[in-house]
């Protein structure tokens, strides 16, 4: 009888997820139960912040590796493999492989652009939570979390007319810069995408456990193409939000039942 290869779960966690505080993430969470008792990791990979993915594992009760701040950084629980993971450094419990910039320097490169180009700015490093809630329409508590930032910064080009933002945009990427479009305030951070931290991921897990498959559910207007890793891809479309979108407990069925297909 041929083995069945081992299945881990990579999921964008932006629009696909919304921040935890409706009853349909107490169904999510009861779903995904049975990923865990089938032993299949579920791995968010997110433009968000580490702080603010590890609030969606707490309240999903999954303890898995991620990918925060669009492949800022790789987050492995410690202990998590039987081995240690190459360049990674110990943080909070946690052995983190980084491939974006230390978000003092990605502020700084940010203002000093924006300062020569005589653009004006609001960013996310000062303002108030206070402020980060009323501009976001976020709770205060995801707006604490949101401006916990390592590997990148939320910015608004305060002049109105498209082309100073992407005037703004080109002299960044210049700069060794990725900036990614974001509907309020958008993110500037190191060139890394959450590709490099799932395939650094699929390579440990491979090294864990041999050959494995690669799920992949991702939202049509995610900001990289990690799905071109995955073995299966799940795509949620602009179509589907339109008929009134899927919602977390809807994601984390999908996902079981594909799952449960492949086993």
């Amino acid at each position: 009888m041929t083995r069945r290869l081992p299945v881990v779960v990579f999921s964008d966690v932006d629009r696909v997820l919304h921040y935890p505080g409706t009853p349909s993430w107490i169904q999510a969470a009861k779903a995904l139960k049975r990923l865990e008792s089938a032993r299949v990791p579920l791995i968010l990979c997110s433009r968000q912040t580490r702080a603010e993915i590890e609030r969606i594992q707490q309240v999903l009760e999954i303890h898995h590796p991620f990918v925060c701040e669009s492949g800022g950084a790789a987050f492995v629980p410690s202990g998590y493999f039987e081995f240690q993971v190459q360049s990674a450094r110990d943080v909070a419990g946690y052995q983190a492989v980084e491939f974006g910039r230390p978000y003092p320097d990605v502020v700084r490169t940010l203002r000093r652009t924006a300062d020569r180009l005589r653009i004006d700015i609001s960013v996310f490093s000062d303002m108030s939570v206070e402020d980060v809630a009323r501009e976001c329409s976020l709770p205060l508590l995801q707006a604490r979390l949101a401006k916990l930032r390592e590997y990148s910064e939320r910015f608004l080009v305060l002049d109105a007319v498209d082309k100073t933002r992407t005037r703004l945009f080109g002299a960044l990427k210049t700069e060794g810069l990725r900036c990614i479009a974001v509907e309020r305030y958008d993110q500037v951070g190191g060139p890394a995408t959450n590709n490099v931290g799932v395939n650094l991921l699929r390579t440990l897990y491979e090294r864990a456990h041999g050959p494995v498959i690669a799920v992949g559910l991702a939202d049509a207007a995610a900001d990289d193409t990690f799905l071109d890793v995955a073995d299966r891809r799940v795509m949620v479309s602009d179509d589907t939000r339109a008929q009134g979108g899927i919602d977390v407990a809807g994601w984390a069925e999908a996902i079981v039942d594909i799952v449960e297909e492949l086993h």
